[in-house]
């Protein structure tokens, strides 16, 4: 999809100098990237994780209904792992990559990616990746039922998007420039982009990393990859939020590339 400069802002530009229009314009041709939006449906009436009140009103939870290799929240995880351990962890979600139409180039068109989060007190940021590179019905593994992040069991859908570079790399072109036509760019939200950004908007696969790690610059070594493969953010459907933050989902670009996605980081910070 091809970004086009509003008028109006055409004109602000052109009013500082042609060749910054022509520098913006060169921006906005390499701008765009292909990401795929993940959006989630409730699948039970009744949760798997019931508040204290339905305990009370002797309502019994749900059972899971997805499929072992479906993508989801909640619900039965895939486990490959004889002896993977749960206590003290709960199941969030999974991807099987190869049941996925129009993933963006780089990510896999095959394996099952798996997020546990790590419970250690009433906030808890610390997650395990699990990556299996030919999931199958044959290689999965029985046990019991773990809890799960999320109080429901949701499926996930895809559709395919666009995104847009964020916070300090959208901002680039325009660095040099006063603070007046530095806001009018910010201001700019391009028609059919940022569709995850807005509201209750989906989480996203792929697609340009995100503005709200742009605080963490000097937080985050150098040795925290720099891809972002997915960003979490809350959940109604499944029945889990972050407060004010997203989870984000990180790679190497070139883990990524040779599909070694048990490498990939996890970690929070501001939507």
């Amino acid at each position: 999809m091809r970004l086009e400069l509003p008028e109006d802002l055409r004109r602000s530009l052109s009013a500082r100098s042609q060749g910054l229009v022509d520098r913006v314009e060169r921006f906005l041709d390499d701008a765009p990237r292909r990401c795929t939006y993940v959006r989630t449906e409730r699948v039970s009436a009744r949760p798997l994780r019931p508040s204290w009140l339905f305990r009370m009103l002797g309502r019994r939870p749900a059972q899971p209904v997805l499929g072992l290799l479906d993508s989801k929240f909640g619900g039965t995880p895939y486990v490959e792992e004889a002896d993977l351990p749960w206590k003290g962890f709960r199941f969030l979600g999974q991807l099987h990559f190869a049941r996925i139409p129009d993933l963006p180039p780089e990510l896999p068109r095959h394996g099952l990616f798996a997020l546990d989060m790590k419970v250690s007190g009433p906030v808890s940021q610390a997650f395990r990746v699990r990556w299996y590179p030919e999931p199958s019905e044959a290689r999965a593994r029985s046990f019991p039922l773990p809890q799960g992040v999320g109080r429901w069991e949701a499926r996930m859908s895809f559709t395919q998007g666009e995104s847009l570079p964020g916070g300090n790399a959208w901002e680039a072109p325009l660095r040099d420039e006063d603070a007046e036509l530095q806001a009018r760019w910010n201001d700019w939200a391009p028609e059919g982009f940022l569709e995850d950004e807005r509201g209750k908007g989906p989480h996203r696969l792929g697609g340009h990393r995100s503005a709200g790690l742009d605080e963490h610059e000097d937080l985050i070594p150098p040795s925290v990859p720099s891809a972002q493969l997915w960003r979490i953010h809350f959940d109604n459907a499944a029945g889990f939020h972050w407060g004010t933050h997203w989870l984000y989902v990180l790679i190497h670009p070139e883990d990524l590339a040779a599909g070694w996605l048990e490498r990939s980081v996890v970690t929070i910070a501001n939507a």
